[in-house]
């Protein structure tokens, strides 16, 4: 998509079913009832321990999918100096009104975590926050915001992001499960449907935000990073962080979010 319009990209970054997915998720993120939602400012527990862990003081951070600036204008008022980016309008507008309130400066711009438009080696650290890696379309999109990030960070430069877990013990296994069938049906019966990747999931229904989701294993995002030269230093569960004890075999299946702190290589 366009950087500045918020258009399709151009021919060649997305197949067709990629940017469908791209123009669904976009218009869910445009609507006033749900940029509602995302008005409230604040780390949460687990995010603050990172930063304070990862973040040399006083760096420039790119805020991937920064919605209505609820990490962006916190760590603002972290004294980092911020960018925020996100595929909608009426997100990056929202977020401009919270950082005026908050009295911080930060750059908020519509744009695509896929294309990222930034000289090479600009950012210190990239954050992408709630999860967000898992509305970019398809492999492929998740591959092109990790060679994006990559382009932009400088050399030892740090890319933190959360993901779910499909092998959570929670409500929702349930639900991924159905979304796993339908994927083998496809598959294996020509059967017509919309899940095509490992992981992904639409919903409809209009009591969920998230019309479509793709959540993958930790290992594939970690092959992913690692296959544009981000190495994962950390990894860990939410839940875990915010108690203070390291991952475990038992983690693997506890419920909640999964943090990644990955690393650029030197110059």
């Amino acid at each position: 998509m366009s950087q500045e319009t918020g258009k399709p990209a151009p021919s060649g970054f997305l197949d067709s079913r990629l940017q469908a997915i791209q123009g669904i998720v976009r218009t869910t993120y445009e609507h006033p009832s749900i940029v509602s939602r995302y008005t409230t400012v604040g780390l949460w527990p687990a995010e603050e321990i990172l930063v304070l862990d990862y973040v040399p003081e006083g760096a420039r951070v790119l805020d991937l999918g920064c919605g209505a600036g609820r990490t962006a204008v916190a760590l603002a008022e972290m004294g980092l100096d911020v960018v925020g980016i996100d595929t909608s309008a009426s997100m990056v507008q929202a977020a401009r009104e919270q950082a005026r309130l908050a009295g911080v400066s930060v750059s908020f711009q519509v744009m695509d975590a896929m294309v990222l438009d930034f000289p090479d080696v600009s950012f210190d650290v990239a954050f992408f926050s709630y999860n967000g890696i898992e509305l970019l379309p398809g492999r492929r999109g998740k591959l092109l915001m990790f060679e994006a990030v990559a382009r932009v960070l400088k050399p030892e430069g740090r890319l933190i992001f959360s993901s779910h877990s499909p092998f959570a013990a929670n409500a929702y296994a349930a639900a991924r499960l159905s979304a796993f069938l339908k994927l083998c049906a496809g598959r294996l019966f020509g059967v017509p449907v919309r899940e095509r990747e490992l992981g992904e999931r639409f919903v409809d229904a209009d009591w969920e935000e998230a019309k479509y989701l793709q959540i993958l294993p930790p290992s594939v995002l970690k092959r992913m990073a690692a296959a544009n030269g981000l190495e994962t230093v950390y990894f860990n569960t939410r839940l875990r962080i915010e108690s203070g004890r390291d991952f475990g075999f038992v983690g693997h299946f506890e419920d909640g979010e999964r943090f990644y702190v990955c690393e650029a290589g030197s110059a």
